[in-house]
């Protein structure tokens, strides 16, 4: 039976995210709507989400909380995948308790979730599955749930953009490194002094190798939002710096810079996945700290762990085979087909209590359910006549002198 599947998605790496996991389950009607909150994407971020999935170049349906309830009694999706933050999936799945018939109702995180923490259980307490992306992610939050009595069934399903599995890594890419990519990381390295280290040795590495082309893959561009907000954008940091040195900052979908002979470098980011996925050598940059506390404690034991120094002497590296196939490359089909088959709905969705209580619940209601002002062209508003096609990302490329 082909079931419909309607995505809920709230900011740029949820789209992403949902997107990617809408094309690949077999046998489905998929939609994917944006909710109106204050992290939705605008264009540029819009179009790099939704780059090689079927969505590519369209306008998503853009929904006020109280305009998602009424499109889900009118089409009555058969499964919804809560496909947003935490404060948001709380409330999309109290709004779903309320629904006059019973969907399946499947949520999940965007990237790498090592460590698993109780708030991302507690805020999404009522959805009957939660993705995980490999099995050291599942063993975690089952250890969660069991911690937190929120107890979703757990499908272990590939991140739906990465490539390769360990077994498919029989060759890894060995070309000569031309280009290193940095890819930041929201919220770490946490001070604004430890971000110009990285600046830095990015420009060392720039001047001591001109055959090197040496970028900073941006988050975001100023006055966008993001999932987690940057207290220290890089870009903004290069600029005070005031270097000479041939480093590009872009914007734009990361696998556009993914070619033969790229390395890449990050604190910690679903990003280092991605690149691992092609092929490619990365480092994982230990200077401040290798653990859960920084989101660098899965990365423990890959081979990819580094300093700087690496950095300023191109010295980069492939990882561990067997760390692969625990970590995000396992062979094994993914799961949540099955799941979904399988899944038992024959009670009510049953929403946790508040996250924080419910004054917090309150005001998380009155920033994502009363209206917003819409800053962005990024999204049709539904029931607008007709559809725009989405511009071009307008990516921003920064060099010396620019």
């Amino acid at each position: 039976m082909t079931r419909s599947v309607l995505a809920v998605a709230d900011s740029d790496s949820y789209v992403k995210w949902a997107a990617a996991t809408l094309d690949s389950l077999p046998d489905v009607r998929p939609h994917l709507v944006v909710l109106r909150t204050r992290v939705r994407p605008d264009d540029a971020q819009t179009t790099s989400a939704l780059a090689g999935t079927r969505w590519a170049g369209s306008v998503l349906d853009d929904h006020s909380l109280l305009g998602l309830a009424a499109r889900l009694r009118r089409t009555r999706p058969d499964v919804i995948l809560v496909a947003s933050t935490g404060p948001a999936a709380e409330l999309v799945i109290r709004l779903v308790a309320t629904l006059p018939y019973r969907p399946v109702v499947v949520t999940g995180l965007p990237g790498m979730s090592i460590p698993a923490t109780p708030r991302a259980l507690r805020f999404r307490a009522g959805a009957d599955v939660f993705v995980v992306h490999s099995h050291r992610e599942r063993l975690a939050f089952e250890d969660m749930a069991t911690d937190t009595g929120v107890r979703p069934a757990f499908a272990v399903n590939r991140l739906p953009f990465l490539r390769g599995s360990a077994g498919e890594h029989a060759a890894f890419d060995d070309a000569p490194v031309r280009r290193v990519v940095f890819a930041p990381q929201a919220k770490f390295p946490e001070t604004p002094e430890q971000r110009r280290a990285v600046l830095q040795a990015l420009a060392a590495l720039a001047r001591a190798r001109p055959d090197v082309e040496v970028v900073v893959k941006l988050r975001a561009r100023p006055g966008q939002a993001q999932t987690h907000d940057e207290a220290y954008p890089f870009d903004i940091l290069w600029d005070e710096l005031g270097s000479d040195a041939p480093v590009r900052l872009v914007t734009g979908p990361l696998a556009d810079q993914l070619a033969a002979g790229t390395a890449l470098v990050s604190v910690s980011s679903t990003a280092l996945l991605e690149a691992l996925g092609h092929g490619l050598r990365a480092l994982v940059l230990s200077d401040f700290g290798v653990g859960d506390a920084n989101l660098t404690g899965v990365y423990e034991g890959s081979g990819l762990v580094g300093t700087l120094r690496d950095v300023e002497q191109a010295r980069f590296f492939h990882p561990d085979r067997a760390w692969l196939a625990d970590n995000y490359f396992h062979v094994e089909p993914d799961e949540l087909a099955a799941v979904l088959a399988e899944v038992d709905v024959s009670g009510p969705v049953r929403p946790g209590p508040p996250v924080g209580g419910r004054r917090a619940q309150a005001r998380r209601y009155a920033r994502t359910a009363l209206p917003l002002p819409r800053p962005f062209p990024s999204v049709r508003v539904f029931g607008r006549h007709g559809d725009r096609r989405l511009g071009r990302t307008g990516e921003v490329s920064r060099g010396a002198g620019s």
